[in-house]
């Protein structure tokens, strides 16, 4: 079937780029002719974009452990003479709960701003709005003068994290080849990881005196770089091509693939993007998409036109399957305790070791996250999620076993080997593929409202862990780990009735299952 050359034509004459590329790029050959973008790596074009782009859930993790180290420095010394700024900021472990604590909240509600974030600026556009806030936040605990102020930085940093975790994710599934979907996706979590290795390791460097206002402010340095880099990164062409803008999707997805042919996958997009723009194309001229798909009628595009946001989504019966498993996925993650690693470890381990040695330790945690999450790139798109899913719950399921064993006995040694063993069962498995799932499971349309209630129920579960569990394990001392195994071994069950292979289909076949 020959190839639709006037569309081609189109394209270039519409696209300044895109005429550079086809003319001088000896990696790009005319469409229909050499290699297709379905077949095609991650280049370092796409490669580059995503890393741009994940400092977004980079400064989530930042944020997400940066009152871990400081803790005792923050709310306990000496009263200050002769300084603008108290040197700490006095409160009771409630206080400091609520301080933590608050940042899920913000989380949740950027996490709900987030669908309308990214559908009214783009996934690219929004996240670089979002900086504002990412700004804000730490300046505002930086220059804390009362706990309240502090609290509200933590708020304020949530708010760009949810927002940010939401859209990320979103932004590397709708960029990354079909068969490294995973393998790409996967960065965003890497990126927490990251962030949470990096507030660690400040945090023990400047863990003494006021420096707590470094560790705590550090997070301005990553919002200014990444709004410094963000004019390097491409929009998502999904988003482009769902938006009309047809001639600029076709020029990004060639950039991002490094191939001229990009028809095949752009068919794939068809019936879940500009459903009206692709139709009356298809009426134009069938043979547009190169005779990849069966073209589809105008009646039956036009039929599935129904604008998706965070508040019809879940009434809509074609998307709310979905909507409950990535719910579940989500709040699911939270319950099976490994917040407490990280928002308690300093705390756990100072019952055992002295506060430098536990600094240390808290530090050796966010390396083991970052390999054993970096891990996961050998066998996400070779094993699939499900097999990666099951492997790191069965083994948290273990490990949260043995660390409520080791403190409920007092074995200090058993308790500082279970946090170890819990954050590498975690990350490879219930870590990223969550957020991964919460990306594939929905089409286009709905990828955005889908991916905001997924991350308000990780927050939900977030603030529910961070604001319940000293209180309950006061009242019940280490049976409190009981409760993440019951989660663990419920939610285990459901999704191996319910979540389905999602290893080298493309979001519109996933998304079909559900229909």
């Amino acid at each position: 079937m020959r190839p639709n050359r006037a569309l081609e034509a189109q394209d270039t004459a519409s696209s300044p780029l895109l005429a550079q590329d086809t003319v001088e790029s000896p990696l790009l050959t005319r469409a229909g002719v050499g290699p297709t973008s379905l077949n095609a790596g991650i280049t370092w074009a796409c490669l580059g974009s995503a890393a741009i782009v994940c400092l977004a859930p980079l400064q989530y993790g930042y944020h997400i452990a940066e009152l871990n180290t400081p803790k005792k420095i923050i709310t306990e010394c000496a009263p200050s003479i002769g300084s603008k700024l108290p040197q700490c900021l006095p409160m009771s472990d409630t206080m400091f709960s609520l301080a933590t604590s608050l940042f899920a909240v913000g989380g949740l509600v950027g996490s709900l701003c987030a669908g309308w974030l990214a559908e009214r600026f783009g996934r690219r556009g929004g996240l670089v709005y979002n900086n504002i806030v990412f700004v804000l936040g730490p300046l505002l605990m930086a220059l804390a003068v009362s706990p309240a102020m502090l609290a509200i930085g933590r708020f304020v940093s949530g708010v760009g994290s949810g927002a940010a975790i939401v859209v990320a994710p979103l932004y590397l599934s709708e960029i990354a080849p079909v068969r490294l979907r995973g393998t790409l996706n996967l960065l965003n979590q890497l990126s927490i990881v990251v962030g949470i290795l990096l507030t660690l390791t400040v945090g023990m460097v400047a863990n003494r005196g006021s420096l707590w206002r470094v560790s705590v402010g550090g997070g301005l340095v990553l919002a200014c770089a990444h709004l410094a880099l963000s004019a390097l990164a491409v929009e998502s062409p999904r988003f482009l091509w769902a938006r009309g803008r047809r001639a600029e999707a076709r020029t990004v997805l060639r950039h991002l693939r490094g191939v001229a042919d990009v028809d095949a996958e752009v068919a794939t997009w068809g019936v879940s993007g500009d459903a009206e723009q692709v139709a009356d194309d298809m009426a134009a001229d069938p043979e547009s998409l190169n005779g990849t798909v069966k073209p589809v009628s105008n009646t039956e595009l036009r039929a599935d036109g129904t604008r998706v946001t965070v508040f019809n989504i879940f009434r809509l019966a074609q998307y709310r399957r979905q909507w409950l498993l990535v719910l579940l996925l989500q709040f699911g993650q939270q319950l099976s305790g490994i917040n407490t690693v990280f928002y308690y470890s300093s705390t756990v381990l100072e019952r055992m070791f002295s506060s430098q040695l536990s600094s240390v330790l808290t530090m050796l945690i966010g390396v083991l996250n970052v390999v054993a999450t970096a891990s996961a790139a050998l066998f996400i798109d070779r094993f699939g999620r499900r097999p990666l899913l099951f492997t790191s719950m069965a083994a948290m399921i273990v490990a949260v076993t043995l660390l409520g064993v080791g403190l409920g006995l007092g074995l200090n040694v058993l308790a500082a080997v279970a946090l170890y063993l819990v954050v590498a069962a975690f990350a490879p498995g219930f870590g990223p593929v969550p957020f991964l799932l919460g990306t594939e499971l929905f089409d286009v349309r709905a990828a955005s409202a889908g991916g905001a209630w997924a991350l308000g129920a990780n927050w939900v579960g977030t603030f529910i862990v961070a604001m319940a569990f000293l209180p309950i394990q006061s009242l019940i001392g280490e049976w409190v780990f009981a409760i993440f195994v019951g989660s663990l071994l419920v939610c285990g069950g459901v999704f191996y009735v319910y979540v389905p292979e999602t290893k080298g289909r493309t979001i519109d076949e996933i998304a079909a299952t559900f229909k």
